[in-house]
């Protein structure tokens, strides 16, 4: 009995109050708070604050106080109960709570607060999801539908694309209504999708026709399916997407030129994983087009970058400036015949936010050899001026010589009666007369071989017989080192141009004798080989220094300015032999003698 009547007990009122109470407010005629149990806490009504004894309407902001007031007044006259909700602005946020007032006796009334703040935010999101999810749908062109299968009709709501507007009421559209705008090689697959295929989630790509358009592109996708009614139903929504068609379709024509294009165009992640390589830069690198390089590095497959730590460095460099560099690039490709490229490289975002190195290079080879050509034709050109000049300086100098003494003595000449004096003098004259003309047949002779209009005429030639010859055209004489012809027993005969392998010989033997001494000696002979014959003229002269070999084959070239001659004599031999498809060079130390050797074949060409 006594556990019936706890809860009339007047020392357990308070604890059942508090325990299952909100805040109570009692309120006075003149909205003084006299008594409260306060539970909230919030900015203006907490137990911190001094309640009771205070105006309670005038704690409150004034737009909620002037509401409350006037249903304090009509719970007061009617006594009846007033149950509405209210807000609470304060500097931080605002409050929600419902005020539930009674009329507690003639001279009060008791008020119950709720704080109904996070259940009226949690609304307000629902509200505005729900509102934003249709304000999406509406834009979007979303539809949502239900397909009963026994009755083969949907139930739409949202976006109809065959009406082509947002159902302000769910509209029943039945299959055959549907399929009549479908494209024709569609209606198939929406039929198999609608009707054949079991799976609860699936979706389906179709195209619409309808009327006054260009073909409507729509994504259907189910995602639910129960029995409803012995009723299979199969829930959805569609999609109108023909912009992202649109935007797809010219992604994958951009695509299509970047895959095809006549340039290497690759792309890769900043740690140098490769995201992206076009068949132009696949054929350079060796890849395949079915290879996958998601996993692949560019250091380890394209030959731009060697190692990890060059791609970090460029990276860097291509930060440095702002996300962009052109350079060239001098890698070759052998297969592809190309010798050089012309390279932009620069860094994208992707979808992702991630940064994306991309790099276009473009085949620069014909321009490289074309720069190389006109290199080639300026040093030429360069190469020939100093030439000119130095012929212009060499013949002013040579020319002068002769000329000056053939005139010089003719003069004296024609005025001394003495013989032995006029013999010496025209002696003089057809030394100097020899000389001039050796120049201009020296001149002579490489002009033609620049015009390409040297002849030779190889016959049957005894070797013996030409050394022999060579030695009755070279008179002893003291001034002169000893000429020692090494004449084998043998006979030999090959087929060369006979006055040509003379030329060549005497201009070898006169070069050796003005550096060698007089009482030195210069040996000339031959030596056979398979397929060819190898001529020499050996001296023990002064020799020619290590650095000055290469050069003495030059036009005008001496290896000391000061000696006579116009510096064509070896230039001529070696044109000479060039052309026969032979070779010239020279083995020598300085002060110990050279040795000039000619190789030619056995059979020298015919030309004109």
């Amino acid at each position: 009995m006594m556990e019936q009547s706890i809860l009339h007990q007047s020392q357990y009122l308070e604890k059942i109050l508090d325990l299952t109470s909100d805040t109570l407010f009692l309120i006075d005629q003149d909205n003084r708070c006299v008594d409260a149990i306060v539970k909230t806490d919030n900015p203006i009504i907490n137990s911190r604050n001094q309640l009771i004894g205070s105006n309670f309407l005038a704690l409150l902001p004034k737009s909620t106080s002037q509401l409350l007031d006037l249903e304090f007044k009509k719970c007061r006259e009617t006594g009846e109960t007033s149950n509405l909700n209210y807000d609470l602005p304060t500097s931080d946020q605002t409050y929600y709570f419902k005020f539930i007032i009674h009329k507690f006796d003639e001279a009060h009334l008791l008020c119950q607060y709720r704080d109904i703040t996070q259940r009226s935010n949690m609304k307000y999101r629902l509200k505005s999801a729900l509102q934003a999810q249709l304000e999406v749908g509406k834009v979007a062109m979303i539809g949502h539908w239900s397909f009963y299968l026994k009755q083969q009709e949907f139930l739409q709501t949202g976006y109809s694309n065959l009406l082509r507007t947002n159902l302000l009421e769910p509209k029943i559209t039945s299959i055959t209504e549907l399929l009549h705008s479908v494209h024709p090689d569609d209606r198939k697959k929406m039929c198999d999708f609608l009707n054949k295929d079991l799976s609860e989630y699936s979706t389906l790509e179709y195209r619409m026709i309808l009327p006054d358009l260009p073909i409507t592109y729509i994504r259907a996708t189910k995602y639910a399916r129960h029995l409803e009614n012995d009723d299979w139903v199969i829930n959805g929504f569609s999609q109108n997407v023909s912009d992202f068609m649109k935007n797809r379709n010219e992604l994958e024509m951009v695509l299509a030129v970047v895959n095809n294009a006549p340039y290497s165009i690759f792309a890769c992640h900043l740690d140098g994983q490769l995201a992206f390589a076009n068949k132009a830069c696949r054929q350079q690198n060796c890849l395949t087009e079915e290879a996958e390089i998601r996993e692949v590095m560019v250091y380890e497959r394209l030959k731009n970058f060697s190692s990890a730590l060059e791609w970090g460095e460029f990276v860097q460099k291509l930060q440095q400036a702002s996300g962009y560099l052109q350079y060239r690039c001098d890698i070759s490709y052998p297969e592809m015949d190309i010798i050089g490229s012309e390279c932009s490289s620069l860094i994208i975002k992707n979808g992702n936010g991630e940064d994306i190195v991309w790099t276009i290079q473009r085949d620069i080879s014909d321009q490289i050899r074309y720069e190389e050509q006109l290199l080639r034709s300026k040093e030429s050109a360069e190469e020939s001026e100093k030439l000119k000049s130095a012929f212009i300086s060499n013949m002013n100098h040579e020319i002068r010589t002769p000329l000056s003494a053939i005139i010089g003595f003719g003069n004296i000449i024609a005025e001394t009666a003495d013989p032995e004096l006029r013999k010496e003098y025209g002696q003089i004259l057809t030394t100097n007369s020899s000389q001039l003309l050796r120049l201009v047949s020296d001149v002579l002779e490489m002009s033609h071989m620049d015009a390409g209009k040297v002849r030779f005429e190889s016959a049957p030639v005894s070797l013996t017989g030409i050394l022999n010859e060579l030695s009755l055209s070279f008179v002893p004489s003291d001034d002169l080192p000893n000429l020692f012809f090494d004449i084998p027993q043998k006979e030999v005969v090959a087929h060369l141009d006979r006055g040509r392998v003379m030329q060549i010989m005497v201009n070898l033997i006169n070069n050796s004798m003005k550096f060698t001494p007089s009482k030195g000696s210069i040996h000339v002979g031959y030596l056979l080989h398979d397929d060819a014959i190898e001529f020499y003229v050996k001296d023990n002269g002064i020799g020619i220094a290590k650095d000055k070999q290469e050069f003495i084959f030059n036009r005008f070239f001496k290896v000391n300015e000061s000696d006579k001659g116009t510096g064509l004599g070896l230039s001529i031999c070696k044109g000479i032999v060039e052309q026969m498809n032979g070779q010239i060079w020279v083995e020598s130390e300085e002060g110990r003698g050279a040795t000039f050797r000619i190789k030619l074949p056995i059979h020298t060409p015919t030309s004109s």
